[in-house]
């Protein structure tokens, strides 16, 4: 009898205990942020503002806002994932490798894991406000895009998340200081955007770039978000949200993810670069 009842007890007490240390580093994260008031400014008013911007150019629902504001929800989910999530973590994996926090957090009970997550957890959170913020703007200065296809939209955004938490956390261990994070983070700031088909159609690619681009971390993202809104292109074409068209960005999101998290356990440092 007694074994009976301790064992629930001794089973979930390290979950219990798991749990308390992860809300308490997000806790310590979460204050750091609101203490920063140029992110809380990005995380409140840029996606907004960026919508206010394309409404004042005439992009109104009677010149096509559906449209409009599809291409511009893709985009405002491709900038958080490259900007609020890889770069800004990764200065901030940065800062508090540098700083020795990260090598103080792993002589406690905290494990390497929940570190990462709760490091992250503001910049996943200010992406989810951007994208609220976002669709609330288009609301109202131009139309709620229409979802075709949720499932695909969460996917890409889920995905996204994990994918640049982890290419954060390896570009951290390439890093050596905040101030070169500029410079380690520039291919795929640059490369991954370049070739994501957001600016630039896959199909209107040469056939050897437009394979490239289409096993690049970004553009399973921009894809799964177009075939979920069945959002226009910007060579016309009209993205289905079948399951066969959205075959290759999900094996390609899938394929990014399990190189990050390679990529994160072989480069991600946890003490000073010397």
């Amino acid at each position: 009898m007694t074994t009976t009842v301790l064992q629930p007890a001794t089973a979930s007490a390290p979950r219990a205990g798991r749990a308390a240390r992860v809300l308490s580093l997000v806790r310590a994260e979460m204050l750091l942020l609101v203490r920063n008031r140029t992110t809380l400014f990005n995380a409140v008013a840029l996606a907004p503002l960026t919508v206010l911007f394309f409404a004042t150019l005439g992009m109104t629902p009677d010149s096509g806002g559906a449209g409009v504001a599809g291409m511009l929800l893709t985009t405002l989910v491709a900038l958080a994932l490259v900007i609020v999530v890889y770069y800004n973590l990764t200065t901030t994996i940065v800062a508090r490798r540098e700083e020795l926090v990260l090598k103080r957090l792993l002589t406690g009970d905290v494990s390497r894991g929940e570190i990462v997550a709760a490091t992250a957890t503001p910049a996943v959170l200010v992406l989810l406000a951007q994208l609220v913020l976002g669709v609330v703007a288009m609301a109202v200065w131009l139309e709620v895009p229409t979802l075709q296809n949720p499932l695909w939209v969460a996917a890409a955004v889920v995905g996204g998340v994990v994918l640049f938490v982890l290419l954060a956390a390896a570009s951290a261990g390439l890093t050596r200081t905040v101030e070169t994070a500029q410079l380690t983070t520039l291919p795929i700031l640059m490369v991954a955007t370049a070739l994501s088909g957001l600016a630039i159609p896959v199909s209107v690619m040469p056939d050897a770039l437009a394979t490239v681009a289409q096993w690049t971390p970004m553009y399973p993202v921009v894809a799964l978000v177009q075939h979920g809104l069945g959002a226009v292109a910007l060579d016309g074409t009209v993205a289905s949200g079948e399951l066969a068209d959205v075959a290759q960005p999900l094996a390609a999101l899938a394929l990014w993810i399990v190189l990050g998290a390679l990529a994160t356990r072989r480069w991600m440092r946890w003490e000073p670069r010397r």
